[in-house]
């Protein structure tokens, strides 16, 4: 999980420092002062450096703005010639020694612009994989990345010495400072030339597309997949896939992972499963996947038609969690063969919206993700109370989030409550990409439970812990030195997959980072870890809104709250989203959650505890058989179905429409 969406980097301070820059080099330029003209210079190229390594965002808005790199550079260099030409050196040998210069660097920066972007094709491939063997395709080690990641902006910074020596020049008059300052530009253009037109020919070894997708083929042939986990969608969605991967890993069959976006690939989560993303939605179709006949889908996206239109095999929705929300009955969810839901809730929803989901296409397969969620509390000398309210969505309905209207209330009440209580806030992921005021009710929080610290002293760090995060936090970053060329071979060799080093790393690292912390302990629980269902099982009670993330507490058994931001009554509320027909609501004052918290603190009181076994199962289906063999079954039923219909020898069930 990524941090909520914060647009607060400061892009005045690089204006600012632009600005007056570019007026210093104006100034110096008209009175043919050397003085300012350098002074502009150090302020400019500081500031190109502070794009480069901490503003961003900053970079960005001024090539929106037609300012960008080259704009800026291009600037530099006529208002240095305004310099020289309006001197008493005007037309000297220095002033054409410098033009005569700026035009072999601008030579040169087009033909390093070009094989850089050659190169970069050159180590592109098709396909991105793991766990896949590409040793056929000859892939060499990733060039540098200094020498092909934005390649323009280092190099349009390398003309320093040349302005520089131009600018002494114009104070001394020594056409040797031009000389020697032109002289160390262009030998450092030359350098990381010469070193990238090397790499460009080592790497025409590498194998060409179409050789690359008829080593994919043959990869396929030889592996014969019965089972493929598709997906497509941005690189903040990568969790809906993340969460089946275990359940995949953990069917009978052979199963790969089908995705579409290279981002996506690259947030991927560690997994022994054989992936391959292939962008090109042309490619996609080309491939045969042979034996499969089962192809289960994450998400409803656009791109899911490329696989759909595969007759081959029967195509389910499993859909990335159980929810209340429109979301849940996508009228798109008509184009699949089969829908599987996690309980009789999902089927009935379907049949309420009536959006053409026909009830025989339904299966009920529970949800595999949830085992890692325990029904009982890790013991704490206070009550633990999970605040995750979703996202605010992509439209402006009422009641998408409790976090604008409802969230620093609610959290303010908890840190008034007596006894008192542990607060622990996880957003999520999206939190604040769409909505300021969501970004403001997100701050205000962080804000409120920094300034309530603990109730108890803080314990000591543990060094073993720290020792995790730094393993699991090399893990979780990409080595940006590294291609995906690269990374696709080396994570194909013997060995490579390290998805159970992980788990267990990850398991130990949880472990500890509980026991560090005090019971009393506010925490504001972003990124990665600790995982959602971790919070679940350190929480008495979970405060959120109509989402998936309700329906998967509550096979924990454990007391929850929903706030009602709908400006509706309880009732409507409760006939609309059945998922919180055993929920405390709470309005947006935090009215109600004094019944909340007495039910964490004495169950005994908890006058939903049993409408919540009964929730339990109408959400999530029954308890036995666990909802990992109910997947497999279905995996497994589908698969016997279909490979009747369509079998090996005729994949495309000829026979059977002849007949």
């Amino acid at each position: 999980m990524s941090a909520p969406h914060d647009d607060s980097e400061p892009v005045l301070l690089p204006f600012l420092a632009y600005g007056f820059g570019y007026f210093l080099l104006l100034i110096g330029a008209l009175l043919a002062s050397p003085a300012p003209f350098a002074l502009g210079l150090v302020l400019c190229y500081g500031t190109e450096v502070l794009l480069m390594v901490r503003a961003e965002r900053a970079a960005k808005v001024l090539s929106q703005l037609r300012f960008g790199i080259t704009s800026r550079a291009l600037l530099r260099q006529l208002l240095v010639l305004g310099l020289l030409a309006d001197g008493a050196l005007a037309g000297g040998t220095g002033f054409w020694w410098v033009l005569i210069c700026f035009a072999l660097l601008f030579g040169l920066q087009f033909c390093y612009g070009y094989l850089a972007r050659r190169l970069r094709s050159m180590r592109r491939l098709p396909v991105v994989t793991r766990n896949i063997d590409l040793g056929p395709l000859r892939v060499t080690d990733a060039p540098p990345r200094v020498l092909v990641h934005d390649v323009m902006a280092r190099l349009l910074l390398l003309d320093l010495p040349l302005l520089a020596g131009a600018v002494l020049y114009t104070a001394t008059g020594a056409a040797a400072a031009v000389a020697v300052g032109g002289a160390l530009s262009l030998a450092a253009t030359l350098v990381p030339s010469a070193l990238l037109l090397r790499h460009l020919l080592r790497d025409r070894t590498i194998a060409s597309p179409a050789e690359a997708m008829e080593h994919v083929q043959r990869w396929l042939d030889s592996y014969r997949p019965e089972v493929v986990l598709y997906f497509s969608g941005s690189a903040d969605s990568a969790y809906q896939v993340n969460m089946w991967l275990e359940a995949v890993r953990a069917l009978p069959r052979r199963s790969v992972v089908v995705l579409r976006e290279r981002a996506v690939a690259a947030q991927l989560a560690a997994t022994p499963l054989p992936v391959l993303c292939v962008p090109v939605s042309t490619d996609i179709m080309a491939l045969d996947f042979g034996p499969a006949r089962v192809a289960l889908y994450p998400a409803n996206t656009g791109k899911n038609i490329h696989m759909l239109r595969n007759p081959q095999m029967r195509h389910v929705f499993i859909g990335h969690g159980d929810s209340d929300k429109i979301a849940s009955v996508n009228p798109f969810s008509k184009v699949y063969d089969e829908v599987w839901t996690a309980g009789r809730a999902g089927r009935d929803r379907y049949a309420l919206a009536a959006v053409g989901v026909r009830d025989e296409t339904i299966v009920e397969v529970g949800r595999p993700q949830l085992s890692p969620v325990r029904p009982d509390t890790a013991p704490r000398s206070r009550p633990t109370v999970l605040y995750a309210p979703t996202w605010e969505g992509w439209t402006d309905e009422p009641g998408n989030t409790s976090l604008i209207e409802a969230g620093p209330a609610i959290v303010r009440a908890l840190l008034a409550a007596e006894p008192g209580v542990r607060v622990i806030y996880k957003p999520h992921p999206f939190t604040g990409i769409r909505s300021a005021a969501a970004r403001a009710a997100h701050r205000r929080i962080t804000e409120l439970l920094a300034a309530a610290g603990s109730g108890t002293g803080a314990r000591p760090a543990s060094p073993r812990l720290a020792g995790l995060e730094a393993r699991l936090n090399a893990f979780d970053t990409l080595d940006e030195s590294v291609d995906e060329a690269q990374r696709s071979r080396d994570a194909g060799r013997p060995g490579a997959s390290d998805a159970d080093e992980i788990a267990g790393l990850t398991a130990e690292w949880h472990r500890l980072f509980w026991e560090s912390k005090a019971d009393g302990e506010h925490l504001v629980v972003q990124g990665p870890r600790p995982s959602l269902y971790s919070c679940f099982n350190e929480a008495d009670l979970l405060i959120s809104d109509i989402s998936s993330v309700v329906a998967d507490f509550v096979s924990s058994g454990k007391p929850y709250a929903i706030a009602n931001c709908e400006g509706i009554t309880d009732e409507e509320f409760r006939a609309e989203h059945p998922t919180s027909g055993a929920a405390f609501l709470l309005a947006p004052d935090a009215g109600g959650l004094d019944e909340a918290l007495d039910a964490a603190r004495a169950p005994g009181t908890d006058r939903f505890a049993d409408a919540r076994l009964r929730l339990r199962e109408y959400l999530l289906g029954p308890d036995l058989p666990p909802s990992q063999e109910r997947f497999a079954a279905a995996v497994d039923d589908l698969y016997e179905r279909t490979a009747r219909l369509r079998p090996l020898d005729d994949p495309a069930g000829l026979h059977e429409r002849a007949a």
